[in-house]
């Protein structure tokens, strides 16, 4: 047999245990490395959106604007991050006003902050570089490009808070439906580009 062929065979049980060491070095420096941790407060807070036609546009991310508005006035800055919340949960129900059926949802959770924003606030407290304490707005029609003002803000915002780096300048240019477009496909949703009602529950659920 030539010789070559017999070293490599020696060589083996070498590079085999090396293989092992380099796995377990792995799997140590994965342990150590710990996830980050957050603050929650113990207390849930609860909020009700107002009356709306539509319950995906309207009650849905009104109750979650109403939910983060709730939040920054009895707690402050840096908590009102719905994603973060610990038990959450959204109740949605049909009131009948005026003879005509609307929607409101109720949404509660206990809010949290990242364990590193010792300050409690101040920090940007929403992941994905959003500036705090900012004054959102319902979204309660189909986005498209080529819309602005401060609906699609609140949208770059929700964007934002899901990890796209956009501009909150509340132009829905190609930018912005890129991400739509790239959040849709990443949730499974039909890829149209246009925040509609199945976009906009999954952006603030």
């Amino acid at each position: 047999m030539p010789a070559g062929r017999i070293a490599s065979r020696e060589n083996l049980p070498m590079r085999t245990n090396l293989g092992r060491m380099l796995l377990g070095m792995g799997a140590i420096v994965v342990a150590v490395v710990p996830a980050q941790a957050k603050t929650c407060r113990d207390a849930a807070v609860s909020a009700t959106s107002r009356e709306y036609v539509s319950r995906s546009l309207g009650a849905f991310p009104g109750s979650w604007a109403a939910w983060r508005e709730k939040v920054k006035a009895d707690i402050g800055d840096g908590w009102q991050a719905w994603r973060r919340a610990e038990d959450r949960e959204i109740r949605c129900e049909q009131v009948t006003s005026a003879g005509v059926k609307r929607w409101t949802c109720t949404r509660s959770g206990r809010p949290c902050r990242p364990g590193n924003d010792t300050a409690g606030g101040g920090g940007s407290g929403e992941g994905g570089g959003n500036e705090p304490g900012k004054d959102l707005v319902a979204i309660d029609q189909v986005l498209r490009r080529g819309m602005n003002g401060p609906q699609v803000e609140t949208l770059q915002y929700l964007l934002r808070e899901a990890g796209y780096d956009l501009k909150l300048d509340g132009d829905f240019g190609r930018s912005t439906e890129e991400a739509v477009r790239d959040f849709q496909r990443k949730t499974k949703l039909n890829v149209d580009g246009r925040a509609g009602p199945s976009t906009v529950e999954a952006l603030t659920g």
